[in-house]
């Protein structure tokens, strides 16, 4: 019973930080393969969980409050759209697993990315593959001290 709650606390840790998870899960005790699994698995579940409740939230709040009519650019919005532009819905894909946490990333792909098939499959593979790199090198790290 005591792995049970070890393995769902990784999971949970690798849903809201996952650039430490792999580390975590090695110091644990786990070997690599054990490692990419739950690693993955708790980045995907928590991609997947404040992905949905994100464009829900994002939704219910555009009922709320609906845009006005005239928009107002400020230079917070201008380097928004900046970067949106310039990185859009790939350098946010690749860089929310180590850059930006999974929660945030997750929460602005909701609302600047509603399509859900395209946006869902790209986010996890990027997960994946970077939860694989990360535990590899944390392995290597692990194995050289």
């Amino acid at each position: 019973m005591t792995e049970f709650f070890k393995i769902t606390g990784l999971l949970l840790f690798s849903a809201l930080k996952f650039f430490l998870a792999p580390a975590t899960v090695l110091i644990s005790g786990y070997d690599i393969w054990e490692t990419i699994l739950i690693t993955s698995i708790g980045g995907v579940g928590g991609f997947l969980t404040f992905y949905f409740f994100g464009s829900l939230f994002y939704k219910k709040y555009r009922e709320f409050f609906p845009p006005k009519r005239k928009r107002i650019f400020t230079p917070r919005k201008r380097k928004m759209v900046k970067y949106k532009n310039k990185y859009g819905f790939w350098g946010l894909a690749i860089l929310t697993p180590v850059l930006f946490g999974i929660p945030l990333g997750s929460l602005v792909a909701a609302a600047f990315f509603p399509e859900k098939g395209r946006t869902i499959g790209v986010f996890v593979s990027s997960i994946i593959v970077w939860s694989i790199l990360i535990s590899l090198q944390c392995a290597y790290l692990k194995s050289i001290w």
